[in-house]
């Protein structure tokens, strides 16, 4: 009898959780690695093989030599708040060494590799990279990848949100400030179900070294945004501030978030993957969002 496929989801946290449902789902063994044993915990409870590790490369062959797929979510070395850490160039070759099934990687980027636009169109061709912390890290990242022996491809994510991750909850706290910048700064977003979709889709008809945006059919400016979906919840509307207001009143790290202004083409992703998006606009998941 033939073994059922394996996917190996490294750092598997709010997207790796979704993508393993969905895999379990279509009969698809789960192995996973986390960083703690509390999400151990809750992983083992879904039937998923986990280990507790942050360095993929002291994963032990006996344990990998089933997995013919593998996810890369783990977090940007830039976000452990300069503690010790192993990056993709440490541990990709070792890890590889060890799976002699291996038919497909992804790993999770994301479109903070993309400069500043000033709110022009970006696509997968764009070499105008950001030279911000993150953007230089997600590149390398990706690289690590792309030049290694892997049938490899990049998907990089616009902002992620979804059930139990959303700012449902600080809206209808009140008080949720936002800036009006003149003129406006686009921002993009994509439901985490349409992650899942897209990823599962790229596994089914690979292609090495490809990159695709995954992001929905409606960048819109984050006050736009928030405003919206406030009046759909019934929340308190925002508190929006001039950009002169948002430097006196937000951190630089929490203002950086609202600055870029880039709107993310996903032609690529309609082509390739998915024809139509399960939520092509925050306006039609707005309903069901769970706090």
């Amino acid at each position: 009898m033939d073994t059922p496929p394996t996917i190996l989801i490294l750092g598997c946290g709010y997207v790796g959780r979704q993508l393993a449902q969905s895999c379990l789902t279509n009969g698809i063994s789960v192995k996973a690695t986390v960083r703690n044993q509390g999400a151990a915990n809750s992983l083992n409870k879904l039937g998923i093989d986990v280990v507790i590790t942050d360095n993929p490369a002291t994963l032990e062959q006996a344990w990998l030599v089933d997995c013919d797929a593998v996810l890369d979510s783990i977090p940007l070395s830039y976000d452990k708040q300069h503690q010790p850490f192993q990056t993709q160039n440490d541990w990709v070759h070792a890890l590889l060494d060890n799976m002699p099934k291996l038919q497909w990687v992804g790993y999770l980027s994301a479109t903070s590799v993309y400069a500043d636009s000033g709110g022009s169109w970006i696509d997968e061709t764009s070499t105008h990279f950001s030279d911000s912390p993150r953007g230089v890290e997600r590149l390398k990242a990706e690289q690590a990848w792309l030049t290694s022996s892997a049938p490899a491809e990049v998907f990089r994510l616009a902002g992620i949100y979804g059930d139990e991750r959303n700012i449902v909850g600080k809206l209808k706290a009140g008080n949720y400030k936002t800036v009006a910048w003149q003129p406006a700064h686009y921002s993009n977003r994509i439901h985490v179900d349409d992650i899942v979709a897209a990823l599962m889709a790229a596994k089914q008809k690979p292609e090495d070294g490809r990159i695709v945006n995954l992001s929905d059919d409606e960048p819109c400016p984050h006050v736009d945004y928030v405003c919206a979906l406030a009046d759909m919840i019934g929340a308190p509307k925002p508190i929006v501030l001039t950009p002169e207001e948002a430097k006196a009143q937000m951190s630089a790290a929490y203002l950086s978030f609202f600055q870029d202004n880039k709107r993310i083409s996903n032609q690529k992703l309609h082509q390739d993957l998915l024809p139509k998006l399960k939520y092509p606009s925050f306006r039609m998941a707005a309903p069901h969002l769970k706090e």
